[in-house]
């Protein structure tokens, strides 16, 4: 009789926990390279997302879509590629190019989940709005300074009555580069998002969960508060190689306008050595900020006791140029910015482990699906990662894909094990205008375009048809753009 009743209990204890749903935790980092501590980079000092990663899978080989986050972001949410959604630019929410898209919050809220969104999590703050439970756009301000604010409102209010344009106000609107500021964490945007998030695992703690915590750093400007800039020493930052790979299109680099907006910048050419290591310090700075805000949100939640029960994963929207070529920021298809931070830690899965399997960012819908013991949506273009999470050693995809558009042609850019090949089609005639070959066995950043040599025309042949960036143009969704 003891027996049964102890039989009874437990499997009643065994079905309850298997029916208890796991909470999902996701944070997004704005402009973030794959350079961490974790990443086994000593000069960035990223102590709460090192330790994240000592407790979950790292991929070591995590690409974006697009490497710009308007894009990135629909195409993580949707677990569709940019050429199915049709939005390759900025100007494009989610709900209005597909009004009914099963995106993740639409699906876990379906499936009685409590969906948050805090911060920057979709590049429009009020898109899919009727998918989240509870929806806190970024604040506005990104400086912590009232002398750069009252500078920034000063200027535009000139220049309204100037009766300039919304373009021209738009430049006057814009602040330094940096500041360091001697203020809390939450003077800053960023810190305000991690009081958010923590205030939502409080209040719903005994519900299942799906999370977004979206913060805006290392994105320009690089703003954070004093006492992250003092964990660098300005002189330890080098100033990268200006030079651009040999043999490399012009169609492959942009002029890089979004820095040059700031005030302080050049409208031209490169920027001095002093100005170089000043912004690579403040981008640094940032990234330790933002460490240091997911660390208080990854605090509460063992705090509260739910680690156990909720998958966290991290992720950076694109990657990031800090002077490489000349140049910087994104929006290009090379490896600095189609390499994204990514890591995943989630209850029963691997521990303190390193993958080098190829993903794509579009995998993360449907992992997050199969982890929950939910069903993968027929749309999504991704594919779980579960085997991975579970052997981390073993290989997942052939290639990674990564597209940017420019004007009347795309560069469709795949990476596999050693190459990173890019083709650039005309979007109406179908015609490959430029190629674009290098090799990455030692570097992440491109030497060399190689698509002239003879000697790696048969390699480029059998990736050609792998790509099939043809077949790609031919479906893809024409979307109206924002005149």
């Amino acid at each position: 009789m003891i027996c049964a009743l102890v039989g009874i209990l437990v499997a009643a204890s065994s079905a309850s926990a298997a029916a208890k749903k796991k909470n999902v935790l996701l944070f997004y980092i704005d402009d973030l390279r794959a350079e961490l501590g974790c990443y086994d980079v000593d000069y960035i000092k990223s102590p709460n997302i090192d330790k994240l990663a000592s407790v979950g899978v790292l991929f070591e080989r995590a690409y974006c879509q697009q490497a710009l986050c308007g894009p990135s972001r629909v195409s993580m949410m949707s677990g569709l590629y940019p050429d199915t959604t049709g939005i390759m630019d900025l100007w494009t929410p989610l709900t209005k190019a597909i009004p009914n898209a099963m995106s993740m919050p639409r699906y876990f809220k379906e499936r009685g989940y409590v969906t948050g969104s805090y911060g920057k999590v979709y590049h429009h703050t009020r898109d899919d709005t009727k998918s989240w439970t509870e929806l806190i756009p970024k604040p506005a301000d990104k400086y912590a300074s009232k002398e750069i604010l009252d500078g920034i409102k000063q200027r535009v209010a000139e220049g309204e009555r100037q009766g300039l344009s919304i373009d021209e106000i738009r430049t006057l609107g814009k602040g330094p580069a940096i500041e360091i500021a001697d203020v809390p964490d939450d003077a800053f945007p960023d810190g305000k998002i991690a009081n958010q998030a923590i205030a939502s695992l409080r209040k719903h703690k005994d519900k299942p969960f799906f999370i977004c915590v979206g913060f805006t750093k290392p994105h320009l400007p690089f703003a954070a508060p004093k006492r992250y800039w003092d964990l660098y020493d300005r002189e330890q930052f080098s100033v990268p190689d200006r030079e651009r790979p040999e043999g490399a299109p012009s169609v492959a680099f942009t002029v890089w306008g979004e820095l040059r907006s700031y005030r302080g910048m050049p409208d031209e050419g490169f920027l001095s050595d002093a100005q170089t290591k000043e912004l690579k310090h403040g981008y640094a700075a940032s990234v330790s900020f933002a460490d240091a805000q997911v660390g208080k949100v990854l605090a509460e939640l063992d705090r509260l006791g739910l680690r156990e029960d909720t998958i966290v994963v991290f992720w950076g929207d694109h990657g990031y140029k800090l002077g490489e070529y000349g140049a910087w920021c994104k929006h290009t298809n090379f490896e600095l910015d189609a390499q994204v931070p990514f890591i995943v830690s989630a209850p029963g899965f691997a521990k303190g482990k390193r993958s080098s399997a190829l993903v794509d960012i579009v995998d993360i819908f449907p992992t997050l699906a199969t982890l929950t013991g939910g069903e993968i949506p027929e749309s999504l273009d991704g594919k779980s990662l579960d085997p991975v999470l579970t052997d981390p050693t073993q290989s997942f995809r052939p290639y990674a894909i990564t597209m940017y558009p420019r004007g009347s042609v795309i560069g469709y850019s795949m990476r596999t094990d050693r190459w990173r090949y890019t083709e650039w089609i005309n979007t109406s005639t179908k015609e490959i205008k430029i190629r674009e070959l290098y090799d990455h066995q030692d570097s992440a950043v491109a030497t060399k375009n190689l698509a002239s040599n003879p000697e790696y025309q048969e390699l480029m042949e059998d990736l050609s048809k792998q790509l099939n960036s043809k077949q790609r143009v031919e479906s893809t969704p024409v979307r109206k753009k924002k005149k």
